[in-house]
């Protein structure tokens, strides 16, 4: 077991996965229409989700509803996961909690502590059983908390590395690049396209390097050297380790081949052509696909030893307390695990979490193995402040990137606030 999980399980790897594959055969399998259920009236339940109309998301909300169960799903969207943590706590606090809400991994404790994430077996213990059955038995201790089993695993990714293949050649570079890179190649292979392309000698170009500024690439830099942001949960973020691991992670935004941007203008700015190299989401790999750019993915780069890499991603979760509608959030959830519900959101080029044998997406390899190497949750923030923690890291990150302060400073001084932070 991995010091930094508090789910009980260790690497995740794609070996252990596929293994599950076979165990499913008595969970539940939908037929042409899921059964109608007797309610008083039609129930109508709202996820709270970071997805708009436009995405795959919507396309499973709107499938689920064309069966007329008797239930229907409405698709809010609210947000990234803070935010609707966030409005999930006021909600809350107002006696008015969303029926469900995608739910980041990170926010696990929280969602269950705090917010009061439903355990599924409270609700239907036989339909819990069923819905988890459809789902590799390696993510089911993801979804518990305290024993609780309080989502389906409906979101797996782990950072990658993204090059713009058309900047990358323009820039005269060798197109043979290694699936297995390292930190020090992709800084000196940045500097080449900076001085190829930089001082306005590109229209589009504008940053060589985007390392995305946040909890979770700033994790897998501190994993890959050997460290931990957290272990279990004690902080442990200003080990030798993780100094050496953010040294680096900020070495490129200090010599000027990384224009720090916040990760939705990353994501513009991606998809406008105006970043050669970037460290993200493997799930961008359908929005970057269908891009006229020519994208290739690569691994995330290595730091001289063996990668410990992290996976993220989000769960589904009842929040629902009347009866009635938290059994209707199930029924919801029992076409999300079906073959057919897997089938239509894996247009979003998650990995497969699912039994069902479902095809990978192009530009999905670097994912898969790093799968294969195994994955470790990204950071489970514990405690009644850990949306609190969060942030604090977050912003700590923010002033090593921008050289507000130095690493062995911003890590130090990240230690002595988050440590009464998780323990409250």
């Amino acid at each position: 077991m991995s010091a930094a999980s508090p789910f009980g399980f260790s690497k995740l790897s794609r070996r252990r996965v596929l293994q599950g594959a076979g165990q499913a055969a008595g969970a539940l399998a939908l037929s042409a229409a899921l059964p109608r259920r007797a309610w008083s009236s039609d129930a109508t339940v709202t996820i709270s989700s970071p997805w708009g109309a436009d995405r795959p998301f919507q396309q499973v909300v709107d499938a689920f509803n064309a069966r007329k169960t008797g239930v229907t799903a409405v698709n809010r969207l609210d947000g990234d996961y803070q935010d609707m943590a966030t409005k999930a706590l006021a909600a809350v606090a107002a006696g008015r909690p969303p029926e469900m809400m995608i739910t980041g991994w990170k926010f696990a404790y929280f969602a269950k502590r705090t917010l009061g994430a439903r355990d599924f077996h409270e609700i239907d213990s036989a339909r819990a059983d069923r819905i988890i059955g459809q789902f590799k038995p390696q993510t089911h201790d993801m979804v518990k908390v305290d024993g609780a089993l309080i989502g389906l695993p409906w979101a797996m990714s782990t950072p990658v590395t993204w090059i713009n293949m058309d900047l990358w050649q323009e820039a005269g570079l060798d197109p043979n690049i290694p699936m297995d890179i390292t930190h020090d190649w992709l800084v000196e292979q940045a500097g080449a396209i900076d001085k190829a392309l930089g001082g306005r000698n590109h229209p589009t170009y504008r940053s060589a390097l985007d390392l995305s500024n946040n909890e979770w690439t700033s994790q897998a830099y501190i994993q890959n050297a050997g460290g931990m942001v957290l272990d279990g949960d004690t902080v442990a973020c200003d080990s030798p380790e993780a100094i050496r691991a953010m040294t680096a992670f900020a070495g490129p935004a200090r010599s000027g081949l990384w224009t720090n941007m916040d990760y939705r203008a990353q994501q513009k700015g991606q998809l406008a052509g105006a970043i050669a190299i970037a460290t993200t989401s493997s799930s961008r790999s359908t929005a970057l696909n269908d891009s006229p750019i020519n994208f290739k993915g690569v691994m995330f780069p290595s730091l001289g030893r063996p990668r410990r890499m992290n996976s993220g991603g989000n769960f589904l979760a009842v929040y629902a307390r009347e009866p009635e509608l938290a059994e209707a959030s199930m029924t919801f959830l029992e076409f999300c695990a079906s073959e057919e519900g897997q089938t239509i959101w894996s247009d979003v080029g998650y990995l497969n979490t699912s039994v069902h044998k479902i095809p990978p997406k192009p530009n999905q390899e670097a994912a898969y193995a790093q799968l294969e190497e195994g994955l470790t949750p990204e950071t489970i923030w514990p405690g009644s402040r850990g949306l609190e923690g969060q942030d604090v890291w977050r912003q700590w990150v923010a002033r090593i990137v921008e050289g507000v302060v130095t690493p062995e400073e911003g890590l130090k001084r990240a230690q002595e606030e988050l440590s009464p932070v998780l323990a409250g």
